[in-house]
């Protein structure tokens, strides 16, 4: 992480102005960082020991410890078994028992094998995932989307496909509602593969869009007609732009979701074993669809904010109390693997670092818990994840768990 990066992280800490994604990477850094680093970044920042406050995010003997080390330079010296015997491991299990969910780790470990926590795989590491996408354009021809790119994309039909800030715009208006006309609509298609998180796309009618890895959205580059249809695929987080006359659907793998304007996730991966639709603002109607495609499909479920649906053999269940920040953890830039299996967070893993997961032996499942940002490397998240029972290592660009 850049000194500038880490000054302003250090700057919010003391200001109490951090966000949670922030202040995971503010605690991620401080708990590898050595003395002589701290001090280096420190020396260049205009935090003031007396602006350090007690931020229920932060462990309070940790805090401690970080006042100390501001206060006192030369005779602070941080405890060996914590931040450098264990490294991750120890602080991992400190910061979330005290709630910060800055690591990760199973639920029922009580210490670390130092040979583990400090494991780095001989063959290699693998970095994280990136902000990219590729756009199919009508004709099919492929344009690649990156934060880099700026300027005009292409023209499809009467709409201008822009890039500016690292986002794709879609710049024109519909036509009015004629039959004829709608069924002429002209499509296009943002994909992201593995290793890949898009950039904000914003639709002819101001929706917003962003996709996770393995994902895709389909949709027309001007909507006609009385209706907003989109379908995707993988995972996908919507800001829909209300309008009223003309209601918003978005079709998933089992799921189709109808709604006005409000602001949902929906993740829809071929290899998970159901549909989730949750819902952040507003109001929207989810429907299961049946296997026979000549049937009528099932009735809909009104979702309040706040709740999550799942669809699963064509049917609709209502999710109670689900946790709305892990299901939109990823658009934030984390890993929520609270209360989540093995086999969710090796899918998960395997999605965003773009690599193939091997198990070996008879691995029992493990649930964990915690939180770590997703711009680690496989191997710093791999380390955070080790338990006694089960072990990862990684081969060239296969993560093999063994037990």
């Amino acid at each position: 992480m850049e000194d500038e990066k880490i000054i302003a992280l250090m700057e919010g800490y003391g200001a109490g102005t951090l966000s949670e994604e922030d202040g995971i990477a503010f605690l991620q850094w401080y708990s590898q960082a050595g003395l002589q680093e701290f001090h280096r970044v420190y020396s260049q920042c205009r935090l003031q020991p007396g602006n350090l406050p007690g931020s229920p995010e932060m462990p309070e003997h940790l805090r401690v410890l970080l006042e100390q080390a501001i206060r006192n330079e030369e005779e602070y010296k941080p405890p060996v078994p914590l931040f450098r015997r264990y490294r991750l491991g120890w602080a991992a299990a400190i910061f979330l028992l005290l709630g910060v969910g800055g690591y990760v780790f199973y639920h029922s470990r009580q210490t670390i094998p130092e040979g583990i926590a400090n494991r780095q795989s001989s063959s290699g590491d693998v970095a994280p995932g990136t902000t990219k996408a590729v756009l199919t354009l009508a004709d099919g021809r492929q344009v690649t989307i990156d934060s880099a790119g700026a300027g005009q994309l292409a023209v499809q039909g009467k709409t201008t496909v822009q890039q500016e800030q690292g986002g794709v715009t879609y710049i024109g208006s519909g036509s009015p509602a004629i039959k004829k006309y709608a069924e002429a609509l002209i499509y296009n298609t943002l994909s992201t593969g593995r290793g890949e998180q898009s950039p904000l796309l914003t639709l002819s009618d101001g929706t917003k869009v962003w996709l996770n890895a393995l994902s895709s959205i389909r949709f027309p580059v001007a909507f006609t007609g009385t209706t907003r249809t989109v379908d995707i695929t993988g995972e996908a987080f919507f800001e829909i732009a209300k309008n009223p006359s003309m209601p918003f659907h978005v079709k998933a793998k089992d799921m189709e979701v109808d709604v006005l304007g409000t602001q949902f996730n929906i993740n829809s991966y071929s290899d998970e074993p159901d549909t989730r639709t949750t819902l952040l603002e507003g109001s929207i109607r989810v429907v299961a669809g049946t296997a026979a495609p000549s049937r009528e499909p099932v009735r809909g479920q009104l979702l309040e904010p706040g709740q999550q649906a799942r669809a699963q053999g064509g049917k609709i269940s209502l999710v109670s109390n689900p946790d709305i920040n892990q299901a939109v953890a990823w658009k934030s830039g984390l890993f929520d693997f609270n209360h989540v299996n093995l086999q969710a967070v090796v899918r998960q893993l395997a999605r965003w670092y773009d690599i193939d997961v091997k198990f070996e032996g008879n691995v029992s499942d493990r649930y964990f818990r915690g939180k770590v940002t997703r711009d680690l490397k496989l191997s710093q998240v791999i380390q955070l994840l080790q338990d006694v029972n089960v072990q990862f290592h990684i081969d060239g660009k296969t993560l093999i768990v063994t037990p």
